[in-house]
C-alpha cells in the first residue's frame, strides 16, 4: 500500500514540474521583445510587458460562471483584462479567447496553440475569414473590433473551424453560449 501512494505521489510530482516547464529561450526572445518595445529596462512599461506576457501564465482565471457547457467569461489573473473563451478538450489545453480591458485593447488569442504567427483561416458557417495573427502579446493574438463582422459571426455562429494558410487543422469549436459569454466580457469592459 504504501508503495502504490509512494507511486502516486512521485507521478503527481513529475506532472507538476512539466506543467511549469517553461522554455527559457523562448522566456528570454520575450523580454528581449519587451525590451525593444519600451524605453529601457527601468521603465514601468518593461515591468509591466515582462510580468503580463514573459512569466509562465495558467489558463485565464475567472471569476463568473460558465455560460455553456465549454465557453467562459470573467476577469483574467490580471485583475483588468475581461475574456470569454473555449479550450479544446480538456481544461487548460488550447484554446480561444476574447481578451479586452477598459484601456481600449481588444483582440483575439489562440490561446496554448504552438504553430507560428501569420495568417489564419476561420470558417464560421457559410463565412470565411482571413485573420493575421502575431506574437506581439506572447501568445498568437490579433486586434479585434467589438461588434464588427467577424466577432459577430463568431458570437453567432454554430461552430468554428480555424486552419492555417497550408490548410493545417489548428482547432475546432462549438460556438453554443460564445453570443453571452463574449457579450458578456464585452460589457465588463465598457463599464
Amino acid at each position: 500500500m504504501k508503495a502504490r501512494w509512494l507511486g502516486l505521489l512521485v507521478g503527481f510530482a513529475a506532472q507538476m514540474a512539466q506543467a511549469q516547464y517553461v522554455d527559457p529561450m523562448e522566456q528570454q526572445r520575450c523580454i528581449w521583445r519587451c525590451l525593444a518595445g519600451s524605453p529601457g529596462n527601468t521603465s514601468p512599461q518593461y515591468h509591466q510587458c515582462v510580468a503580463r506576457f514573459c512569466t509562465p501564465q495558467t489558463a485565464p482565471q475567472y471569476s463568473a460562471p460558465s455560460f455553456a457547457r465549454h465557453w467562459k467569461s470573467g476577469i483574467a489573473a490580471d485583475g483588468q483584462t475581461r475574456f470569454a473563451g473555449a479550450d479544446v478538450g480538456q481544461e487548460g489545453g488550447p484554446g480561444l479567447y476574447y481578451m479586452c480591458d477598459r484601456q481600449g485593447q481588444s483582440y483575439l488569442m489562440l490561446f496554448r496553440h504552438q504553430g507560428p504567427p501569420g495568417m489564419m483561416r476561420f470558417r464560421i458557417g457559410a463565412q470565411d475569414f482571413t485573420v493575421p495573427f502575431d506574437r506581439s502579446r506572447g501568445e498568437l493574438t490579433v486586434n479585434v473590433t467589438p461588434g464588427g463582422r467577424f466577432l459577430n459571426a463568431l458570437s453567432y455562429g454554430q461552430s468554428v473551424w480555424i486552419s492555417d494558410m497550408h490548410g493545417g487543422h489548428v482547432m475546432h469549436l462549438n460556438l453554443q453560449g460564445a453570443a453571452a459569454a463574449l457579450q458578456g466580457a464585452m460589457a465588463g469592459c465598457r463599464g
